[in-house]
């Protein structure tokens, strides 16, 4: 399958370019990183050359000449460090047609060969095209010039927009989904249904993010979860039982079993792994949104990497239930919040820190280095914990993934980052986070480097061989 991924800053840059109410067609590259999962290459758009208008030879409502020489800076780029290039412009007028023109034909097909000639890698680079309603289809040009289609393209903004094309159109079992399409309609359920979601962390808020996302039709769901089930967990963890705690099951075994009793045709891949191994890494980075239900710094610096690196959407929740130790409650609050790549980060909004993170890493690896070391930060501190609350907290997740696919608030997507619920009064409020994180925001669509997401745990062993 062969996608394409844009960040939501660029989608709006490119839009506002393409598209300035003119009626004339504009074009526009995108340099971009890569990533290859099995079949699948997507194209991770990195950094935008918006071609002035000024500078095209002659702009017309089906037809734009343009001096390519200008993205000779770019072909450097892309010839040095393996990177994808990829054509955009428009077909801004009325009565606009879906598909490439003789002339697109014709101009690609040149382009093309160029840019194959100069940066001689025998990978594909793309072109794409924007309709009046600012949908994205594209095609994929290889080597020796032959054409694939964009099968996906995503825009990991505020609102998330995933345009599938030559992907199996049926619903999963139509029967099942009556309710959900009666409240979300056939498009966004279809949707629903095409989509590949990774959900980090099995236990007390993610098993109930898990109930929520099997029985509204997710396609494909990644499991990631490196403990067995255990006695303390069986108050809030869904579908397990007494037995899978005596018999040590995995969480992510007995997620599955719950997904596939219910039989509406969702497929799952376990992993009873940290999220720290490169298997784990490679097959999150190839879905299309992913769900934080860790409870640590490591977990959700990992993820916020992933979703840089590769261009995802992600939501990270938190539960904090304090108890005063005599059978009393002094507050009870959860978090939700929504991260795209290029934006704030859970780092830049304070959710954990570098001092935690260096000593979970510590703790996972050298456990008499951590033991030893009196200045590392306390990790793992138990915390009470009861079904009720971590399922209304993961509730708030779920629907603010269908708020982003499908948007329905009196307010725009774009004003709500986070969502905090207050238990203890009663209260929730959402607030947005408008600074982009200096750290993640340098990491937009690198896609594959090596070592994996810079960091020499995850390197390739294999190719070192």
């Amino acid at each position: 399958m062969n996608k394409v991924r844009i960040a939501g800053h660029h989608y709006h840059q490119l839009k506002h370019h393409l598209l300035p109410g003119d009626g004339l067609e504009a074009v526009a590259i995108a340099l971009c990183g890569r990533s290859t999962h099995e079949n699948n290459h997507t194209l991770l758009v990195q950094e935008l050359l918006l071609v002035p208008y000024n500078v095209c030879y002659e702009r017309k409502g089906d037809y734009v000449h343009w001096p390519t020489d200008v993205i000779n800076p770019f072909l450097e780029k892309a010839a040095k460090k393996n990177l994808a290039i990829i054509k955009f412009h428009c077909h801004p007028g009325p009565g606009v047609y879906e598909q490439f023109s003789d002339l697109d034909n014709d101009s690609d097909h040149k382009l093309f060969k160029s840019i194959h000639a100069w940066v001689n890698d025998d990978l594909p680079h793309a072109s794409c095209i924007m309709l009046p309603d600012g949908r994205l289809f594209g095609r994929i040009f290889s080597h020796d010039l032959s054409i694939e289609p964009v099968h996906q393209v995503l825009v990991a903004g505020s609102d998330i927009q995933v345009w599938n094309y030559g992907l199996e159109n049926h619903l999963m079992l139509e029967d099942l989904q009556v309710r959900n399409m009666q409240a979300f309609g056939k498009k966004t359920v279809k949707l629903m249904n095409q989509l590949k979601i990774g959900v980090v962390g099995c236990s007390g808020t993610g098993s109930p993010v898990i109930e929520q996302l099997k029985r509204l039709g997710a396609g494909t769901l990644v499991f990631v979860d490196p403990d067995f089930t255990d006695t303390v967990n069986i108050n809030r963890i869904i579908c397990s039982t007494r037995k899978d705690a005596e018999q040590q099951i995995f969480k992510v075994e007995v997620m599955k079993r719950g997904v596939e009793e219910v039989g509406m045709g969702t497929k799952v891949i376990t992993f009873a792994k940290h999220i720290s191994n490169r298997d784990v890494v490679k097959e999150l980075a190839d879905c299309d949104l992913l769900i934080s239900c860790v409870d640590g710094s490591e977990g959700r610096h990992i993820l916020n990497l992933i979703s840089s690196y590769y261009l995802l959407p992600f939501i990270d929740m938190g539960v904090k239930l304090d108890a005063d130790g005599h059978g009393g409650i002094n507050n009870i609050f959860g978090t939700v919040h929504f991260v795209q790549p290029g934006g704030s980060s859970l780092l830049s909004r304070g959710q954990y820190n570098l001092d935690k993170l260096a000593a979970e890493g510590i703790k996972r690896t050298n456990e008499e280095e951590y033991a030893r070391n009196q200045y590392l930060a306390n990790v793992n501190e138990s915390h009470p914990a009861v079904i009720s609350i971590n399922m209304q907290v993961a509730a708030i997740a779920v629907n603010e993934l269908l708020a982003r696919i499908h948007p329905y608030r009196n307010i725009s997507n774009a004003d709500v980052d986070m969502v905090k619920v207050f238990f203890t009064d009663a209260t929730s409020y959402p607030e947005a986070f408008a600074d982009p994180c200096p750290f993640f925001s340098k990491l937009t669509g690198k896609g594959d480097i090596e070592p994996l997401l810079n960091n020499p745990e995850l390197s390739d062993v294999s190719a070192a061989a």
